[in-house]
C-alpha cells in the first residue's frame, strides 16, 4: 500500500484480481479506504475511483508519475476500456446470443489477458453453443486462478459430461464438493453419473435428505437402522419407499426386519414384500422356496399364491402357475394381481388382446357380485376398450361395495378427472365427513377439481392442507406447495 495525496494505492491479491478482471493495484480515495474492508470493492467502484485517479488526482496528472508507472497506467485504461465491451457482452447473454458475446469476450481477453473473470464468461458462452474442445481450452486457461472454487470445478465437469468423459467429470465434481459439500449441481451431477444416490433417511422430512454412495445405501441405512430400536412400522414405512425407488436390496433388508418385528397384518405385508425383493433381485430359488413355505402357513392370502404363481412363472415352472392363481382368487375373488394374471393379456395395453378379455372377466365379476376388486378390474379393462361411461358407472358400484377402500376411490376421482366430471367428485367428497383423514390421493383429486372448477379458495385450502400434513411423504408434501404456488401466480379461473 502506498499514499498518493488525497489517495491510497492498494496491491490486491492476484488470483482475486484475475477472477474479477480488475487490476492488483488499486487506488481507493483516502475517506473510503477504511470502509473498504466491510463493503467490499465493486467493478462499478473501480471503475469510478480509477477514472477519478487518473483525471483528477496529482500523480493521474503527473507525466512524471505516469511515465515510471506506465505499466499500472496501461492496466488502468485497458480497464476503462473494457467497460462498453463487457456490456456489450452481458447484453448478449441476456439476449441468449452467445455467439455475440464469444465476440466481445474475445475482445476483452486480446485488451486484458489476465482479465479471467472474461474467460470465465468465454468459457461458459463455449459451452452453451457447443463448442466443448474450445470451452475445455477456456476454462484450462484459467485453472490456476480459480482451483478450488467450486462453480468453476462444476462448469468443468459439465463439459467433460458434455464430451462424455465420465471420469473426467467425477474428478471435477470431487473438487466442487471438497470446495463446497453441500454443492447441489455437483452432487446432482454426480448423482446423474451413478455415483450418489439421494436418500431420505425420514421419507416425511426434506431434511433427512443425504446422499450416500450408489455401491453403500444399504450399508449406510443398515448402520443408521441400528443406532436405535425400531419397531415394525418403521420398517413398513422403509420397505414402502424403497420398494417405489426400486432398491429391491434394501427393500428386502427393510422386509426382513419387518417380519422379525411385524405383528398381525403387518406379517403378511412384510412376508410378500421379502418375495417379491428376492425375485426382483434374480433370487428365483430363494423366493420360490419363500412362497412355498408362505403358502403352508397363510394359505388363505391370496397375495401369497399371487407371488407363488409370479415365482414359478419365472423358474420355468409356469404351467404350474395358473392353479396358484385359482387358489388366489378362491381366497379373494377381487385381488387384483390375481385377476391382472388370470384374464388380462400380457400387454395391458393392447386394445384388441383385453376387448377379447373382458367377456370371461365380466363373467367372473357377474359371479362374484359382492366383490369390489373383481369390478374394478372389469372397469379398468372397460376404460382401455374405451368404453368410458360403462367403466365410470364399474367404479362407482365397485366404491359402493367398498366405501372404506381410498385407493380405490382415489382411481374413481382420477377417472372421472380425466373426463372433466368436477361436480361428480365434488359431490361424492362431500358424502365423506372424514376426508381430511383420508388417503392423500383423495384430498389431491378433490384439490384439483375445485381448481379445475375455478374455486381457487377452497382448492388452495385443500392443496395447503396436504403440503402441512407431517404424516406424508416428503415429496407429496412439495407437490402441493407447487400446485399452491402455481396457483399464486396464475390468474384466477373466470367460470
Amino acid at each position: 500500500m502506498s499514499e498518493q495525496g488525497d489517495w491510497v494505492l492498494i496491491g490486491l491479491d492476484e488470483n482475486t484480481a484475475r477472477r474479477q478482471g480488475i487490476p492488483a493495484r488499486m487506488p481507493v480515495p483516502r475517506g473510503e479506504f477504511e470502509g473498504l474492508a466491510d463493503k467490499g470493492l465493486g467493478i462499478d467502484a473501480a471503475r469510478k475511483w480509477i477514472k477519478d485517479f487518473l483525471t483528477n488526482s496529482e500523480p493521474g496528472k503527473s507525466g512524471v508519475w505516469r511515465k515510471q508507472n506506465s505499466a499500472l497506467v496501461s492496466q488502468f485504461e485497458a480497464f476503462l476500456d473494457k467497460a462498453p465491451v463487457w456490456e456489450r457482452a452481458q447484453k448478449a447473454f441476456g439476449e441468449r446470443d452467445y455467439e455475440k458475446a464469444i465476440s466481445a469476450l474475445k475482445r476483452i481477453v486480446t485488451m486484458d489477458p489476465d482479465d479471467h473473470a472474461a474467460r470465465l464468461n468465454l468459457a461458459s458462452a463455449q459451452a452453451n453453443i457447443g463448442d466443448y474442445p474450445a470451452a475445455l481450452k477456456s476454462f484450462q486457461a484459467i485453472r490456476k486462478t480459480f482451483q478450488g472454487d467450486a462453480d468453476y470445478h462444476v462448469a468443468v465437469g459439465q463439459v467433460h459430461l458434455a464430451m462424455q468423459k465420465k471420469d473426467a467429470a467425477l474428478d471435477e465434481m470431487v473438487l466442487a464438493l471438497e470446495a463446497k459439500p453441500d454443492c447441489q449441481p455437483a452432487l446432482d451431477a454426480m448423482v446423474q453419473l451413478g455415483v450418489l444416490v439421494p436418500i431420505y433417511e425420514n421419507p416425511r422430512d426434506a431434511a433427512s435428505l443425504v446422499y450416500v454412495r450408489s455401491d453403500a445405501v444399504l450399508e449406510y441405512l443398515a448402520g443408521q437402522w441400528d443406532a436405535a430400536p425400531r419397531d415394525s412400522a418403521f420398517y413398513l414405512e422403509q420397505l414402502a419407499y424403497h420398494e417405489r425407488e426400486l432398491r429391491h436390496d434394501v427393500a428386502l433388508a427393510a422386509a426382513e426386519r419387518a417380519v422379525a418385528a411385524a405383528e398381525g397384518a403387518g406379517v403378511e405385508r412384510a412376508q410378500l414384500a421379502r418375495i417379491a425383493a428376492l425375485r426382483s433381485l434374480g433370487r428365483v430359488d430363494e423366493a420360490l422356496a419363500a412362497a412355498q413355505a408362505y403358502v403352508k402357513d397363510a394359505p388363505s392370502s391370496s397375495g401369497a399364491w399371487v407371488e407363488l404363481a409370479k415365482c414359478l412363472a419365472q423358474a420355468g415352472r409356469g404351467e404350474e402357475a395358473p392353479a396358484a392363481i385359482e387358489r388366489a382368487l378362491e381366497s379373494d375373488p377381487g385381488d387384483l394381481a390375481a385377476l391382472s394374471l388370470r384374464f388380462w393379456p400380457a400387454d395391458p395395453a393392447d386394445i384388441q388382446k383385453v376387448n377379447e378379455a373382458i367377456p370371461a372377466l365380466a363373467a367372473f365379476a357377474a359371479a362374484h357380485p359382492e366383490s369390489a376388486g373383481a369390478r374394478r378390474s372389469l372397469a379398468r379393462a372397460e376404460l382401455v376398450a374405451g368404453r368410458i361411461d360403462d367403466a365410470l358407472a364399474g367404479f362407482a358400484s365397485a366404491v359402493a361395495l367398498a366405501p372404506g377402500d381410498d385407493d380405490l376411490r382415489a382411481e374413481y376421482w382420477s377417472e372421472l378427472g380425466k373426463q372433466q366430471r368436477y361436480p361428480e367428485i365434488i359431490a361424492d367428497a362431500a358424502k365423506l365427513s372424514d376426508l381430511a383423514k383420508r388417503d392423500w390421493k383423495l384430498r389431491w383429486n378433490e384439490a384439483e377439481a375445485y381448481a379445475a372448477l375455478g374455486k381457487n379458495i377452497e382448492a388452495r385450502a385443500a392443496f395447503s392442507a396436504i403440503n402441512f400434513d407431517e404424516s406424508l411423504h416428503v415429496d407429496v408434501r412439495r407437490r402441493a406447495k407447487r400446485a399452491v404456488k402455481t396457483m399464486d401466480e396464475t390468474p384466477p379461473v373466470v367460470t
